[in-house]
């Protein structure tokens, strides 16, 4: 039997047997007037999608979900919501998993078990909303990614959005009273190579320097081997 969700009543879960894409379906009910906090949940995903037009494989028993936020802020603010999910998956995976692992942040926007891709956020906006997407590998990973299973996690996906959908709720609701900061903090707490040299790779060129952490935007901070200081807004950052 399917494990039936117990969400806080700021939620109105939308469940569904099979989907395209969560966030598609989230964004079809933001522009239709569904409130804050609508999430939408699917047992399968026919066309998921990842950052870049990446496709994300649907795999039976993994978590496939979007939450439509409402915020008061800039684009450049909402942009933070990632980080927000970010800190948020770490926290109820670190809680959730039964063997030791590595639980590690991949800027911008992937959960990373011992170093395998085992979770991934896709944020996507317009003027009034946000669609925050998250796929978790709950049961099965693809070649080369993690799964919660793998480390002896026996739930299932709607006990983990359960978990996940509250401290999302719990990290929005600090994000609206005190800023980016304590969110920012938690999130480099779980940073992936942070101080260490990595190499960043942007559509029109590739580096390498020392990763110093987050801006205030969540923009890459950078030190090249020159000593200058970059911000990188976009890219995929490799160890370097």
């Amino acid at each position: 039997m399917t494990y039936k969700p117990q969400l806080a009543p700021a939620f109105n879960l939308i469940e569904l047997p099979s989907v395209g894409s969560t966030n598609d379906h989230a964004k079809q009910l933001a522009r239709s007037g569904y409130p804050a906090f609508t999430t939408v949940w699917a047992h399968e995903q026919t066309a998921g999608k990842g950052r870049q037009g990446n496709v994300w494989t649907s795999v039976s028993g993994n978590l496939y979900m979007s939450i439509l936020l409402r915020p008061a802020a800039t684009a450049a603010q909402n942009g933070q919501l990632s980080f927000l999910a970010a800190v948020a998956l770490a926290e109820t995976v670190k809680e959730m998993m039964s063997k030791p692992a590595q639980i590690a942040l991949k800027w911008p926007n992937d959960l990373l078990l011992n170093g395998k891709k085992a979770a991934g956020i896709l944020l996507e906006a317009e003027e009034d909303w946000v669609v925050m997407g998250i796929g978790v590998n709950v049961a099965g990973a693809p070649d080369g990614a993690a799964s919660l299973k793998d480390f002896g996690t026996e739930a299932e996906a709607g006990q983990v959005l359960e978990k996940l959908s509250a401290r999302v709720k719990d990290l929005y609701d600090l994000w609206v009273k005190s800023g980016f900061a304590p969110i920012r903090s938690q999130w480099l707490h779980y940073a992936q190579n942070l101080g260490m040299t990595i190499q960043v790779r942007m559509p029109n060129e590739t580096f390498s320097g020392k990763f110093l952490g987050i801006d205030d935007v969540g923009a890459l901070e950078i030190e090249t081997p020159d000593g200058a200081k970059r911000a990188v807004c976009s890219g995929e950052v490799f160890a370097g």
